[in-house]
């Protein structure tokens, strides 16, 4: 055979050239996963072990210590790279469980009477509304509506406060929390100092309105601002929710109060609910430019921040309760303009609340009857 790159004349076969070295056939490599995908190694009793990297913590004398979660017990090789994928994928489900995965995990940890962990039991029934949301989604104002709507008494409230407050020491050191942050410790009863939520302006709501059609999103927000829904709420509702010949919208969250409330739709935006539904039959009736459901983060951090932004609304970083900083407007801010919108045209108090869907009211729906046309005077005149 003749060397590729001399074209000196060497025996078939060979692997290099005698005359020049150039390799005549090519170098196979072993293949490297990338950063994060996880390792396997042998151990000492002859088994494989699979590895993947959760982090690492900064040790007392100022040392970085990498901490690991491992699978033992492969007889081959081949067997512990097969489990890597899918002890990524577990950690992952891990390191952001939702709301309620994060208690089911802590609870059975937990060490206290009979009596005080029936008090937890109870108060977790309470924030339902967030059952499914991601942890990493969780914020002060979602943990707050939660007590604000609870129908029970101060006790209750407090042991919701509580139970918070041990869901989040469990998750902090275990790296589930974002920022490290118990949010719990900023919650307030009633009766207690409660941090200020801000509305929308008269004058910042029609900014938001005339960057409709103009801004990306502001058009989600403006119809946020007149629907009240919950943000969690909001990003859920899909087309079939939309009754186009009643132009209401049936949705929220499953309790008492909020499954299936029905909150009719305002003429400020009915044009806009009727665009963004189009000739859809299913899928998310607010959806992203991919026509998916967002999440309560990337919503936030994507469509909500950048259209107040691209509007003209100043929305300054600030300090709330306890010394959390945020952004001073939330998407939370579009439902407490909803409620100061109602309150200021003096709705009745049985309307507002089926409207907004407080748990006030979950009593109240067995003796009275929610008439559609009075919804609809208070979507109108707001």
């Amino acid at each position: 055979m003749q060397c590729k790159k001399c074209g000196a004349q060497i025996p078939d076969g060979s692997r290099f050239c005698c005359a020049c070295g150039k390799p005549q056939t090519p170098v196979t490599r072993r293949k490297k996963r990338g950063n994060g995908q996880g390792y396997v190694y042998k151990a000492a009793n002859g088994t494989w072990r699979a590895s993947v990297t959760l982090g690492y913590i900064v040790q007392s004398d100022g040392t970085m210590r990498r901490k690991t979660r491992t699978k033992c017990g492969f007889v081959t090789k081949k067997e512990a790279l097969a489990a890597l994928p899918d002890l990524k994928k577990a950690q992952a489900k891990r390191r952001d469980p939702t709301f309620k995965e994060l208690y089911d995990a802590w609870f059975p940890t937990h060490k206290a009477d009979d009596s005080t962990l029936g008090c937890y039991r109870a108060a977790i029934k309470y924030f339902t509304p967030i059952w499914m949301m991601k942890i990493s989604d969780v914020d002060i104002d979602d943990l707050q509506d939660c007590i604000d709507e609870c129908p029970r008494g101060k006790r209750t409230k407090e042991n919701m406060r509580a139970t918070c407050g041990l869901m989040y020491k469990y998750g902090i050191p275990r790296h589930l929390i974002p920022e490290n942050l118990n949010l719990a410790q900023f919650l307030s009863v009633k009766g207690e100092a409660a941090a200020h939520r801000p509305s929308f302006t008269d004058i910042e709501i029609e900014k938001i309105r005339q960057a409709v059609g103009v801004v990306p999103y502001a058009d989600y927000v403006y119809c946020m601002i007149y629907l009240g829904f919950r943000p969690s709420e909001f990003l859920a509702l899909d087309v079939q929710n939309y009754n186009r010949a009643q132009h209401c919208l049936v949705g929220g969250a499953k309790t008492a109060a909020g499954k299936g409330r029905t909150v009719t739709v305002s003429p400020k935006i009915q044009a806009i609910v009727d665009h963004v539904a189009g000739g859809r039959s299913s899928g998310a009736l607010f959806c992203d430019e991919s026509g998916n459901s967002w999440t309560l983060r990337a919503f936030t951090d994507r469509a909500f921040y950048p259209a107040l932004e691209a509007a003209g609304i100043d929305n300054p970083i600030v300090e709330v309760a306890g010394g959390v900083k945020r952004h001073k407007y939330t998407p939370h801010s579009c439902r407490h303009t909803f409620a100061t919108l109602a309150k200021r045209i003096k709705a009745p108090e049985k309307d507002m609340l089926e409207l907004i869907g407080h748990t006030d009211i979950s009593m109240t729906r067995y003796y009275q009857d929610v008439d559609l046309d009075d919804l609809r005077k208070i979507t109108d005149a707001i």
